[in-house]
């Protein structure tokens, strides 16, 4: 955390004080003067490409499938109701503790962990996901740039330093040591009166289209004012979103008038919550009582399916293996063939010594759900330890045709080629995975080694040539030389 909060602080001082050494190390682009006019959508979405790869290279992502693919599945369902069809919306979650959400320019959402594990129900998540969502729909970040203009560098770098900051936990020492930069960022930063409000309102109308809770917003804002009322240091997101009582009230006001029909809430938020507070119990017993309590005091069904499976997850983590594996299927039986179902037992027959079953296991999965994302991953890494290459190259590149790919995607798409022996498939694809992760210069390395190879095929060769080539303008488009 103390190194963190150093290399945070160095950020914030390279973006303040020494532009030109900002621009080299940052990489950020240049926003243009104000002569050039209001800040178009095209261009809002290039600045939102060139900040997320200094996103993803600086700050520490989640990189549980399943967790990341909830969060981008319940977004698009909010983004399909915020009435911006140009506009295309992609969310991710920071490995952290902090409470903390953000948009960024260009459609892209951060979601900290922390603020997942504080949320009670898929409303509350769902009511941060829209606000944040309609900053975006409501061009207030595109705003906010466009009065910047002439100093769109440090206005970026001030950006990424406000999202760093946004990782450390505020109830830790070494956080409050930063307090006084999250001050001066967050004077930069921080978003008008009327545009909160007007990210409220619109908020909350996209909860209530999309089927969820409108009372979502106001509820989780009320308790987490309570419960940080008496900190030092709030939480970053209360820093970047005050939460008045006015404001709350005024929420809830607004929420009444949608009050229409029982929210349509997804049973995966309580297994995804259940998963986590397993992973981050630092001793399984004491997950285990936990989750025996919450069956016993569960008053609805689909809240005692979610304990039984955090029970399960518990007892595994415990290596109660048998135990773990009796109750996932009986919950397979009674609750339907839910993903998070199938990816469990799988584990814990891969756990038990039984990998070809835990692949069968998977594989059942896939047959129901084709072309879901966990379950691609979980498959595909389950044919590498099996030592089948070229079946975990053929199930990847399918997904990546069909569906897009992402860096995991390209990284087992990577090892997967490169032990079926085509080493240079396996280098592009590597190519891929650095482009994603935001590291151009890798991915164009990479690329190098198979255009210099002469003994790669000529598709490859040619492959690694254009690809290079359209990265190498990305590059020079950013000003990055």
């Amino acid at each position: 955390m103390h190194r963190t909060a150093a290399f945070v602080f160095a950020i914030f001082l390279a973006v303040a004080t020494t532009p030109a050494t900002a621009q080299e190390s940052l990489r950020l682009p240049d926003l243009g003067d104000a002569a050039s006019g209001a800040l178009s959508v095209p261009e809002e979405k290039r600045l939102g490409e060139q900040l997320i790869r200094q996103v993803r290279l600086r700050v520490p992502m989640v990189d549980d499938p399943e967790l990341r693919h909830y969060v981008q599945d319940l977004g698009e369902r909010l983004a399909s109701r915020a009435g911006t069809p140009d506009m295309t919306y992609n969310f991710f979650v920071v490995d952290s503790p902090a409470i903390n959400a953000f948009a960024m320019p260009g459609g892209y959402i951060g979601i900290n962990r922390g603020l997942i594990e504080r949320t009670r129900s898929e409303s509350e998540l769902a009511a941060v996901m829209a606000h944040e969502i309609a900053h975006v729909s409501q061009r207030h970040i595109a705003r906010r740039l466009d009065d910047s203009r002439g100093g769109g560098l440090q206005t970026l770098g001030i950006i990424l330093a406000a999202i760093l900051m946004g990782t450390q936990d505020s109830s830790l020492g070494s956080a409050a040591a930063i307090g006084g930069i999250a001050g001066s960022i967050q004077e930069q930063l921080n978003y008008s009166r009327n545009h909160e409000r007007e990210a409220d309102n619109i908020g909350i109308r996209i909860l209530a289209d999309a089927g969820l809770d409108p009372e979502g917003m106001p509820r989780f804002f009320e308790r987490l004012a309570e419960a940080t009322q008496y900190q030092q240091q709030p939480p970053e997101y209360l820093s970047t979103h005050p939460v008045t009582e006015s404001r709350i009230a005024e929420s809830r006001e607004r929420a009444s008038r949608y009050r229409d029909s029982a929210p349509d809430e997804s049973a995966t938020y309580g297994l995804i919550r259940a998963r986590m507070l397993v992973q981050r119990s630092n001793e399984p017993k004491d997950a285990i009582r936990h989750f025996r309590a919450a069956v016993d005091g569960a008053s609805e069904e689909q809240s005692a399916f979610a304990a039984r499976f955090g029970l399960a997850l518990a007892k595994m983590a415990d290596e109660q293996l048998e135990a773990a594996r009796e109750d996932l299927e009986a919950l397979l039986g009674e609750d339907g063939e839910r993903v998070s179902y199938y990816i469990a037992l799988a584990e814990v027959q891969r756990e038990a010594g039984e990998p070809q079953a835990g692949l069968e296991t998977l594989q059942l999965g896939l047959d129901l759900y084709p072309g879901n994302y966990p379950l691609t991953l979980h498959t595909a890494r389950a044919l590498l330890r099996l030592d089948r290459p070229m079946d975990a190259r053929h199930l990847v590149r399918r997904h990546t045709q069909r569906h897009g790919g992402d860096a995991e995607l390209y990284r087992l798409h990577a090892e997967a080629a490169t032990s079926a022996g085509l080493r240079y498939e396996g280098l592009l694809a590597l190519s891929e995975h650095h482009y994603q992760r935001g590291n151009l210069h890798l991915a164009m390395d990479q690329l190098d080694r198979v255009a210099n190879a002469s003994n790669a095929e000529i598709h490859e060769r040619s492959r690694a040539v254009s690809r290079r080539q359209d990265i190498q303008r990305e590059l020079e488009r950013e000003r990055y030389y």
